[in-house]
């Protein structure tokens, strides 16, 4: 099965914008319509909006920017300047830029490399010609960076708050060539953070940027390269959400490259990125210590130049990292890890994640949708809790397994699903080890069972279908059948989350202990707290 013509209505249902209000399907209650999987991003901009006072020497100012503006302008509504980089060498520590709908053809930076500013700054886009109003879907501001450096650069050594929100960021090219002048990454966004404060990223388009040399060298963050310093006691944190990092090119992390001691990523779009060396084709985590939740990645690809790849929708290299609640669909590698690839002792968890339809080679190599190997750094080591792994095209040829792990790495996995992929579900090469309880998989452990989970309408909608009322994005519906996978999980875990009547046990899967999980048999004649009576 190719799942990859149904994308975008697998898509439309997990990723549908959530109403107010509840609604009533066939006379019962609902809850209003949730994302807890693959939710991606949440509006187009942060929706601050702020009077332009102009710019001020002694008090906050509210500097405002229109291109083609009149020279002369002192950045005030009826004379707003015409230059981002102009307002930001006019602002001082703690101002406010707000930026007009039009194309800016100049390559933004506030610092530079090894050169960090001290002044944070807001920088927000999507303003309206009289700043009155703030839509950025409407009034888009484009940072166009003309193919000649990155078309937007932070570098800060701040203990404050620094934002860039609400801008397109596009035809950007990364800084520099070596470790002297910032070794060709980020063509879209390079930022660099230094001390304690914090850098936000967010509500951005950020397209159509490639890395310096990217189909040659380790270029990497073809749209966005963020690092924070992990030296000297450093506490700062990059923050980078509710971006649509699309079609950008690099040698690797095509779509965004994080290093350092911190980095979150959360409600991002990350989607047909590609890269051209090896590692990485959608994310690349080298960080301390990271979060990655409840984004879309897909159709990613790593290895397109080089011909042999691994992780085509997410890297985890030596690094510490918690995956949740994400979608991770249609990614490529011809070689491993086309979901995910741990490397190199890297160390974290998986909960809640929805892995559907990525595709490996379909010849005699091996391949994996996730791999776990080990290497200089040690084993890698994953814990993994209500995943479902699905209608995933790997090859059946004996080692190319669904999971892949190698070199003393070692994977647990409990409430899960693993269903409907091509090819054998685990492999262990040179020590690897794997644990698997209460899962709906081939493999033998305690609690498992092979059955088919029933999905809505797999590979569209992976809720569990049950008689008792399963989530749609219109309400609840009522199924004629129900589940297996329904309070099939381990009894140790936490239920809480899930919605009445819930038979007091998790379900497996990627929506166990979420308020999207598939509700349970109620005993007869008991009200629950939400209203639902069976």
């Amino acid at each position: 099965m190719n799942c990859r013509t149904h994308l975008p209505a697998l898509l439309a249902v997990l990723a549908v914008s959530a109403p107010c209000g509840a609604v009533v399907v066939a006379g019962m209650e609902t809850h209003p319509v949730l994302r807890v999987v693959g939710g991606g991003p949440n509006g187009d901009d942060n929706g601050q909006i702020f009077s332009c006072t102009g710019v001020q020497a002694a008090v906050s100012a509210v500097i405002c920017v229109r291109a083609g503006a009149a020279a002369g302008g002192s950045g005030t509504a009826a004379a707003p300047l015409a230059s981002i980089n102009i307002a930001i060498a006019a602002a001082k520590a703690g101002d406010i830029v707000q930026v007009a709908a039009g194309t800016y053809v100049e390559n933004v930076a506030l610092g530079a490399f090894n050169n960090p500013s001290g002044k944070h700054l807001t920088l927000l886009g999507g303003f309206n010609s009289s700043f009155a109003q703030r839509n950025a879907s409407l009034n888009v501001s484009i940072i166009d960076g003309g193919q000649l450096n990155p078309a937007v650069q932070l570098h800060l050594d701040s203990a404050q708050t620094t934002t860039f929100d609400g801008f397109e960021v596009t035809r950007g090219v990364g800084l520099g060539t070596s470790f002297k002048d910032g070794y060709g990454y980020g063509g879209g966004v390079y930022a660099a953070l230094d001390g304690n404060g914090t850098m936000v990223i967010s509500h951005n388009h950020v397209h159509s940027n490639r890395t310096a040399n990217h189909t040659q060298a380790d270029t990497r963050g073809g749209g966005i390269h963020a690092h924070s310093q992990n030296f000297g006691g450093a506490t700062g944190t990059i923050r980078i959400e509710d971006n649509r990092v699309l079609g950008n090119l690099a040698g690797k992390g095509a779509g965004i490259n994080v290093s350092g001691r911190q980095a979150s990523l959360r409600r991002n779009l990350v989607a047909n990125n590609i890269s051209h060396n090896d590692h990485g084709g959608g994310i690349y985590v080298s960080t301390g210590s990271t979060t990655v939740r409840d984004n879309v990645i897909r159709a990613n690809v790593v290895g397109a130049t080089v011909g042999y790849g691994w992780g085509g929708g997410v890297l985890i290299a030596a690094a510490s990292a918690e995956l949740e609640g994400n979608l991770i669909a249609d990614n490529y590698t011809p070689s491993e890890g086309s979901a995910v690839f741990w490397d190199e002792g890297a160390v974290g968890t998986m909960k809640n994640d929805l892995i559907v339809g990525n595709r490996c080679p379909l010849d005699n190599r091996l391949a994996s949708v996730l791999y776990v190997d080990g290497g200089p750094g040690g084993p890698s080591m994953v814990a993994i809790e209500n995943v479902t792994v699905a209608d995933n095209l790997c090859p059946a040829a004996d080692p190319g397994a669904v999971v892949l792990i190698e070199d003393s790495s070692m994977i647990s996995i409990r409430n899960s699903i693993f269903w409907n992929n091509s090819g054998s579900s685990f492999a262990t090469l040179t020590g690897g080890t794997f644990t698997i309880t209460h899962s709906i998989t081939t493999a033998s452990g305690t609690g498992n069972l092979l059955a088919d989970p029933l999905f809505a309408t797999a590979p569209i909608d992976y809720h569990l279908r049950s008689m008792h009322g399963r989530f749609t994005p219109g309400g609840w519906v009522l199924d004629a059948v129900t589940s297996p996978a329904i309070d099939a999980g381990d009894q140790a875990s936490n239920y809480s989350l899930e919605p009445q009547p819930n038979g007091g046990r998790i379900n497996l899967g990627a929506y166990g202990n979420t308020a999207e999980a598939s509700r349970s048999f109620a005993v007869g004649g008991l009200l629950f707290a939400n209203g639902f009576e069976q």
